[in-house]
């Protein structure tokens, strides 16, 4: 071709791209009509224009949170990652796209699956499993990058690869199986099989991966050598729960007990196998077996800790530890959507042995007050915070309002912002001492207002005055660290006097009490205390004797109990129950705990709370006029009685009232225009009245 050509079939090139035509219509004209030559010609010309437009073409630059957050939603929307980089690589720059190519790379791996991905992954692997697909498995967890689905896929395989063990597969079949997976953890498993099977025929041998290279070799090793595995197999939870069951079972007649197995349960922290003994068997022939049981089994079910020994309705249960334990979030569990109701207050409980969420109820006549205990990290603080921030965000103040005490000052200190609280957080026993006099003042107000409204319970006043928008809270007191403030020289015989008050009458007036202790001693928590607490929370105790402080009859279980949250909940005539409690994180994810918190505090309250008329403020400065503790009671008419100034005109009124038969009630909304709904300064005015009509008549 000429120069002269070659420039007129730019020319027409150029003109044909700018009318829009694209690549493939320009190639197929010019063979039509120029011939091959001429057709190579064109075609360098348009990867040379496509060439320059790309080199020169305008992009975009983003910060790179902002790439990270759009390429994180395009994944979650279900877009093909190479058609995100198609995108990326036309508008981005190259530092932006090379960024983009990481991101998306992270986020396969590490993004947290949602729970119908979970189970949908599973139940693939699990209709595999079940046609004996082993290879398909294997492939089909190489292939996939998330390393949380990966791990999702452990325990099916795990189990899958017990019976085939069981099944008396050869060696070479486990190892021409691990050559074919590329990860590491079903390499292991396989690893883990073989030197079971090695050691069962006295072979010695040791199989090794080569982790870069996935070539499985072999050689003997020394007898100390076997001692390492054992230890490693020690963390392989490798049989299911009907084959525990029937291994414990094995086990017991091992020690004389006949017994057979009954079922199982799998709960977030252990495992429960329930047998019943047979005739004649008592329970306390298995009761003492759980250090025992752990000598015999600990290798083969990978528990470090005694299994809890409980009597249960004709069966006896074993709690075994679960290898894999879980953590039960408190935003997974808790309800704050569904509309409250006033009469059946709540509090979180905690995860049973079935998996399911448990609440407590508060407002049940079995549960009234709390007393509960535990060792540093046995998940206290975090049952008690869970509490705390429930009530305080499902409830509003008119409904629920708390009274904490927390002497360590760091427990409860993120609370102290709470429109629900009835003073400050106590941090020492002089305030806590405050706090539990004002409760027994506010305790007797209110049964002088249920002796007016004719009703003994908080419970019968609401019904009475909830037609009007009118309620009365029920307050929740959480008193942490009781030990310190009960050996308190200077101020422990007025915490002990009002907690007996409080305790023999409070829940009534719809006053609850939670007593919580790292160190329960029978001489600091006397009996008549502890007595008086119908529902029981014990936390992993240090020694036997501190469980049975706190669960009493002599019950020691809660030393067995694996901390963090694992617990006895206790109520007379109930069966215990073993929860995990729900755990807060407020740490480990602290924008969650803050925005519960300011809900709480921004909450709608749709009632009108009833005002004692007992201020605190005002009750403390009474309660310690001339530096002496004064009598409470006497203490909370002095509150109500002062400020109150009645005037010679409204005197006159009063007495002529009175004289014409009125009542005090209606003497008083006649008057100063006031009625019960007026709370505080409507009990000032009557007492103000009342006390003048006296005088009076005197």
């Amino acid at each position: 071709m000429d120069t002269e050509f070659k420039d007129n079939l730019t020319n027409i090139i150029s003109l044909a791209k700018s009318q829009g035509y694209g690549n493939d219509d320009i190639l197929n004209v010019t063979n039509e009509y120029f011939g091959y030559e001429a057709s190579n010609y064109v075609n360098y010309l348009l990867n040379k224009i496509e060439f320059i437009e790309r080199l020169y073409r305008p992009t975009v630059s983003f910060s790179q949170e902002e790439l990270y957050n759009c390429i994180y939603n395009s994944v979650l929307s279900g877009i093909q990652p190479d058609n995100i980089l198609a995108v990326c690589e036309e508008f981005l720059n190259l530092d932006d796209y090379a960024f983009c190519q990481l991101a998306i790379e992270h986020i396969l791996c590490y993004r947290q699956p949602s729970v119908n991905e979970e189970q949908a992954f599973v139940l693939i692997i699990l209709k595999l499993l079940a046609i004996d697909d082993i290879e398909e498995v294997i492939k089909l967890v190489d292939d996939v990058k998330n390393i949380f689905l990966k791990k999702i896929a452990i325990l099916p395989f795990t189990e899958y690869i017990y019976r085939l063990y069981l099944s008396n597969k050869p060696v070479d079949y486990f190892l021409e199986l691990a050559n074919k997976t590329r990860y590491y953890e079903f390499q292991k498993i396989f690893l883990r099989v073989v030197n079971i099977i090695s050691k069962e025929k006295g072979d010695n041998l040791e199989f090794n991966f080569d982790v870069n290279s996935q070539v499985l070799n072999t050689k003997l090793i020394a007898d100390s050598k076997i001692n390492q595995l054992e230890k490693e197999l020690e963390n392989a939870q490798l049989l299911s729960l009907d084959e525990m069951g029937k291994l414990l079972v094995n086990t017991l007649a091992d020690f004389q007990v006949d017994a057979t197995f009954s079922g199982c349960k799998s709960g977030p922290t252990f495992n429960r196998i329930e047998v019943k003994l047979g005739k004649g068997v008592k329970f306390s022939s298995v009761a003492n077996l759980g250090e025992d049981l752990m000598q015999q089994l600990g290798s083969f079910l990978g528990i470090k800790v005694p299994p809890m020994v409980s009597v249960l309705p004709g069966r006896c249960a074993f709690d075994l530890p679960r290898v894999d334990r879980q953590k039960a979030y408190f935003w997974d569990y808790v309800d704050f959507e569904s509309e409250i109701d006033p009469f059946a207050i709540s509090i979180p409980g905690g995860v049973d042995v079935n998996g399911e969420y448990f609440d407590i109820a508060l407002t049940s006549e079995n549960v009234t007050h709390i007393l509960g205990g535990g060792r540093t990290r046995s998940g206290k603080s975090q049952f008690e915070k869970a509490v705390i921030l429930y009530l305080a965000r499902r409830y509003p103040p008119s409904v629920v309002r708390l009274a904490l005490s927390d002497v360590k000052r760091v427990t409860f200190s993120k609370f102290d912002q709470l429109p629900h609280l009835v003073s400050p957080v106590c941090k020492d026993a002089r305030s806590t001492a405050d706090l539990l006099d004002y409760l027994v003042a506010f305790m007797e107000l209110r049964y002088q207002e249920f002796e007016d409204y004719k009703c003994e319970t908080i419970r019968e006043f609401n019904f009475k005055t909830l037609p009007e928008r009118l309620i009365m809270s029920r307050v929740v007191c959480i008193i942490d660290e009781c030990f310190d403030l009960l050996s308190d020289e200077a101020y422990a015989d007025r915490i002990k006097k009002a907690l007996m008050k409080l305790l023999a009458k409070a829940g009534g007036a719809g006053i609850h009490l939670f007593l919580y202790t790292q160190r329960p001693d029978k001489n600091v928590i006397d009996p008549l205390i502890r007595s008086n607490f119908p529902a029981k929370t014990a936390f992993a105790t240090t020694r036997p004797e501190d469980s049975c402080i706190i669960l009493g009859d002599k019950d020691t279980r809660a030393a067995n109990l694996l901390g963090h949250g694992d617990f006895l909940y206790k109520v007379a005539d109930e069966q215990t129950m073993r929860l995990q409690a729900l755990y807060v994180a407020d740490d480990e994810k602290p924008e969650y705990f803050q925005k519960l918190i300011s809900e709480a505090i921004n909450q709608q309250d749709p009632y009108e709370e009833w005002d004692s008329g007992l201020d605190f403020v005002e009750f403390l400065e009474t309660l310690y006029v001339n530096q002496n503790v004064v009598d409470i009671n006497a203490v909370s008419k002095v509150v109500q009685k002062a400020v109150i100034d009645i005037d010679e005109q409204q005197k006159n009124s009063i007495l002529s009232l009175h004289k014409r038969g009125y009542a005090l009630d209606e003497i008083i909304k006649s008057v100063f225009g006031k009625s019960r709904h007026d709370g505080r300064i409507y009990k000032k005015i009557r007492n103000a009245v009342e006390d003048f009509i006296n005088e009076s008549n005197n």
